[in-house]
């Protein structure tokens, strides 16, 4: 079903464009080194690192280093900040970044330029940077996939809709925004995993258009307002339309539960026919409703076996008191 996954790559670079602007950095030194590769989400504060721990330094972070750590440094003689600044460097840091406007120590500013570690300022607090480099880290290095399908926000549950080409989830995407709903995107779904979570969003070409058969290209934001889109939305249930196939067994009774795996995440499918007559765009929202109750806990197609099950117990109880009573055994 996948599309082959990607592993984006960062570059400390890329730490000074518009897309990070929320992390205010601004380049002190080591420019040269400005094409290394970040490599992991996780920062690190070189805390343990500065009293001698240097085994829990990890090469492709960003180290951040604060108050603490600067005048940690400070504190030392010439010649030790010197040998501690040159093991934080030998551990292959992505860059340095110093917070809270901070002026770096003159040994870091050299030992930057000589090993071709990007230096980084920022105003913010420590706390203030980490929370941002993680959550900007953790987004672009996250693993993604493109799947040809459609996203759509029904009653807030984000419902991937897939079938082969001309089977109509675009149509039936566009049926469901008619009535209230909201499309993610349409054709092209791009999916990221964040954390223990799948996000789904649209391609920045193409994002808000649907192509309908008949109709060419639509915009559905400015058909339909700001209100019948949104720009991304995690990825909680697909549901496959499947062309009618006489024979084929399609599931009836909705006991067993049925997964297909995106980026190593299984979700929830279900698997609905198409032909003619049948109202899909009614069939995902009780399809959405029904797996929304479930998630709170009820599953009426469990609970009708738990009473079938009950009353099948219950008769059969019966019938063995009957039995007894009509056979009492040897008599005294």
């Amino acid at each position: 079903m996948e599309s082959s996954v990607v592993v984006p790559s960062l570059r400390v670079q890329d730490l000074l464009t518009d897309a990070a602007a929320s992390l205010d950095l601004r380049l002190i030194a080591g420019e040269k080194g400005l094409s290394s590769a970040i490599t992991s989400p996780q920062i690190q504060k070189p805390g343990l690192a500065l009293a001698g721990f240097f085994e829990y330094l990890h090469p492709g972070r960003v180290q951040i280093l604060g108050r603490s750590e600067v005048e940690f440094l400070e504190g030392l003689s010439e010649e030790k900040r010197r040998q501690v600044i040159a093991a934080l460097a030998e551990s292959r840091p992505a860059c340095f970044v110093v917070t809270r406007s901070l002026p770096a120590p003159q040994a870091l500013l050299e030992e930057a330029e000589r090993r071709l570690i990007p230096l980084l300022g920022t105003d913010h607090l420590s706390a203030e940077a980490i929370e941002g480099f993680h959550r900007f880290l953790e987004e672009r290095l996250a693993p993604v996939t493109s799947l040809h399908g459609v996203l759509v926000d029904v009653y807030g549950l984000g419902v991937l809709l897939l079938g082969d080409s001309g089977v109509g989830k675009s149509e039936c995407a566009l049926d469901l925004v008619v009535r209230g709903h909201r499309l993610v995107s349409d054709d092209l779904v791009q999916i990221r995993k964040i954390g223990d979570h799948l996000v789904g969003t649209g391609v920045d070409m193409t994002r808000y258009h649907m192509e309908v058969r008949g109709l060419g290209i639509i915009n559905v934001k400015e058909l339909f307002g700001i209100a019948a889109v949104r720009q991304r939305k995690f990825v909680e249930l697909i549901i496959r339309l499947d062309p009618w196939k006489a024979g084929h067994p399609y599931e009836r009774l909705g006991i067993d539960e049925r997964f297909e795996d995106i980026l190593g995440t299984p979700l929830p499918l279900v698997t609905i026919p198409v032909a003619a007559g049948r109202n899909l765009s009614v069939l995902i929202e009780v399809a959405s409703r029904h797996h929304l109750m479930k998630l709170r806990g009820y599953n009426p197609a469990q609970e009708l076996e738990r009473k079938i099950l009950h009353q099948i117990g219950e008769l059969s109880r019966a019938k063995d008191a009957q039995r007894e009573r009509d056979d009492p055994g040897d008599e005294p």
